[in-house]
Parts: C-alpha cells; sequence; structure tokens
C-alpha cells in the first residue's frame, strides 16, 4: 500500500506521527509526506522514516491564498502517484487534502481525517460554528474514516450527522512513555543544578508556542496573584516566539522578568519538566495535549483551564485542578495551595502517573492499526 500523509506543517508530523508511520514500514507500506517545510523553526525532527517529502505552501489561516496554491500543488503530487490512501491531520491539512483527492484523477482513493480539534467546540466565537462548522460536515461526506481524540469532538462528529463512512475516537497520538517518567529528588535537585535554579524555587511550566490559543496572558496575571504570598516562584514558558509581544509587554510592565522565563524553542523538554514542580496550561481549546500527558507521564500535578482536551485528562481534584478558562485568581489560588501542601503535588502526581498509561505510545499505534485494518489498507 502506498499512503500520503498530509499536514499544514513538517514538525507536526514529525512530532506526533512517526511511530505509527515506522509501523507502516514494517508491515511494507510505503509512506510520503506533504506539508510546508517549518525545519528552520522546528529544528532536530527526524522524519527518514518517510519515503518522499513534499513541500506544499500550506498557510494555518483559512483565508491565505497561500491555500489555493497548497492545493493545486497537493492534487498534481495526488495525480502524479499511486496512492491508496491519503491520511490527513491539522484544520488547513484536512481540507486542502479531502478536496484534492475528491477532485483527482484517481478515484477510490481511501480518506482518514484525524481531527486534532475542531475550531468549533463549546464556548468557540459564532463565527466558527458558522463558517468551520459547515465546512467540515460537507468534507466528511469525502471521507472514509474520521479519527477524534477528545470525548467532545467526537461526540459531535458521532451524532451531528457527519456523513463520514466510520467516525472513531482514539487515546491521542501517542507518548513514549520510556523518554518521559518520573525523576528522583536526586535527580531533580541536578537538573535545578545544571539550569541554574534554586532548590528552594516552587517551579511551574508551560511549553506552548506562544498564540493567542495557548493564551500565556492568563497565566502571568496568575503568577502576579501568586507573588504577593509566594516570591520564590518561577514560570518557564518554552515554545516559539513569533507572537510573544503582548506578553513580553505585560512582563516588562509589571516586573516580572525575575519570575517569568519566556525560553524559546527547546529540545530539552523532558528534563524542563524533570526540574518543575507542577505543570500548566492555560489554553482556550485543545485537541488532546501533548504538553500535559507528557507532564502526567513525569508525575507532576497539573492545573489548567477547563476546556476541550485538557478536561479528557485531568480529574479535577485527583490529578490536578481544573480552573474556568481566564479566570487568574482561581488559577492563582490552586496553585498556591499545592505551594502550601507539597503532599497534594505527591497525591496528584501518583494519579497521573496511572492515568497516563492508556496515552502510551504503543496503545496510540496499536489504535490506528486497527483502523488500517478495517479499512483494509494493512
Amino acid at each position: 500500500m502506498k499512503i500520503l500523509y498530509v499536514a499544514t506543517v513538517r514538525s507536526h508530523v514529525g512530532q506526533f506521527h512517526i511511530p505509527f508511520i515506522e509501523r507502516l514500514n514494517e508491515l511494507g507500506c510505503t509512506v510520503d509526506g506533504a506539508y510546508r517545510d517549518n525545519s528552520e523553526q522546528k529544528q532536530g525532527l527526524d522524519t527518514s522514516a518517510l519515503n518522499k517529502e513534499y513541500d506544499v505552501p500550506f498557510s494555518r489561516s483559512p483565508y491565505s491564498t497561500s491555500n489555493i496554491k497548497a492545493y493545486k500543488v497537493l492534487k498534481k503530487i495526488i495525480n502524479e502517484n499511486d496512492y491508496d490512501a491519503v491520511h490527513c491531520h491539522t484544520p488547513m491539512g484536512g481540507v486542502v487534502a479531502r478536496l484534492a483527492v475528491k477532485n483527482s484523477k484517481k478515484k477510490n482513493i481511501k480518506v482518514i481525517y484525524t481531527v486534532h480539534g475542531f475550531h468549533f467546540y463549546k464556548g468557540s466565537p459564532k463565527f466558527n460554528w458558522t463558517f468551520f462548522y459547515p465546512v467540515e460536515k460537507y468534507l466528511s461526506n469525502y471521507t472514509d474514516c474520521i479519527v477524534t481524540i477528545n470525548n467532545e469532538d467526537y461526540e459531535l462528529a458521532r451524532t451531528d450527522d457527519f456523513k463520514a463512512a466510520k467516525v472513531c475516537k482514539v487515546d491521542g497520538v501517542g507518548v513514549d512513555l520510556t523518554q518521559f517518567a518520573p525523576v528522583t529528588k536526586e535527580e531533580k535537585a541536578a537538573l535545578r543544578e545544571e539550569y541554574g535554579f534554586s532548590q528552594d524555587d516552587f517551579i511551574m511550566i508551560y511549553p506552548a508556542d506562544f498564540c493567542e490559543r495557548k493564551n500565556q496572558m492568563m497565566l502571568l496575571k496568575a503568577l502576579e496573584i501568586i507573588l504577593e504570598k509566594h516570591k520564590n516562584v518561577k514560570l518557564l514558558m518554552p515554545g516559539l516566539q513569533d507572537y510573544i509581544a503582548e506578553c513580553q509587554q505585560y512582563i516588562d510592565e509589571h516586573s516580572l522578568g525575575e519570575y517569568a522565563i519566556p525560553m524559546g524553542y527547546r529540545r530539552d523538554i523532558p528534563k524542563l519538566i524533570g526540574l518543575s514542580d507542577i505543570s500548566l496550561s492555560s489554553s482556550r481549546q485543545e485537541g488532546l495535549p501533548i504538553n500535559l500527558i507528557e507532564a502526567m507521564a513525569m508525575g507532576n500535578p497539573i492545573v489548567t483551564s477547563d476546556v476541550r482536551g485538557n478536561n479528557d485528562l485531568v480529574q479535577d481534584g485527583v490529578n490536578g485542578y481544573l480552573v474556568k478558562l481566564n479566570d487568574s485568581e482561581t488559577m492563582a489560588e490552586r496553585i498556591i495551595q499545592l505551594i502550601e501542601n507539597p503532599e497534594l503535588i505527591d497525591e496528584f502526581g501518583k494519579a497521573g502517573l496511572e492515568l497516563v498509561q492508556k496515552y502510551s505510545v504503543e496503545n496510540a499505534v496499536r489504535e490506528i492499526e486497527e483502523i488500517y485494518k478495517e479499512l483494509e489498507l494493512i
């Protein structure tokens, strides 16, 4: 079988889908990749499991004319290769790929679309439902299988008359639990010394690219409140800084530079989680966030916004706390509870270690493999 993986950017495939592509190779399949090459931004990703890689000028914005060019390039790639299936990811990758397959010369190409978070969700702007919902519903007619990774998306696609031949739910894209595992107290101390942090610091981490969706401002406002009671606090914020301007201005104007630490794109996330006490998320919405799964796998309790994706992973009062979106005051209160009750950190961390097991990469590969078998692709 010959399969084309499509996503808006190369890093999406490189970060999340290589283990299953390697499994397809083991089963005798040939897998190509088509996406915009963003290697300069996110370096060090190994995509050598792919047979060929095509640079396609995708844009994340649905309004960009680049996606018209991407459609033409992608349709040409599909027409010139004898693909048995196209497996598409990310919103624009999913839209453009399905239109390209629909209008390609070859018929009977199986189409799988993995939804990493519909743009329409509980609490999303009305525009999202007006614009994105009908597009996805229309394209479901040309989809053999919609794969969802959280409960909200699954229930919507399953019950809202989406016309895909099959709708299913899998437990995310998988995390390598051998790379993300709890550190001992001695290892944590050594990591803090290596990175120049005090053993007395209370360190929080939110690995996420700076953007409106990731909503780092919620955490910065919570940090201000925490500092009124506790000064030995650090907030680590590794992630691309293309849209950091608003947050950096807030950090500067509120004298948070000693406490809030943007770190840029990093390849040492396991170490940074390992030296931290707790993990955070302030996201407005998620599919099924890898950063929280990695945190759970390392035994970190989580304080997070109560939104789709996050609340699939965090059980309030069990492995962390769920906080109403943009309620920085309650976010700060929950974090202070953990600072002042270290036994809760251990309790929540142990619960997270139990809950995280089903999100292993082995489990994710097995679940997707079953879908491919049902579609008679392997």
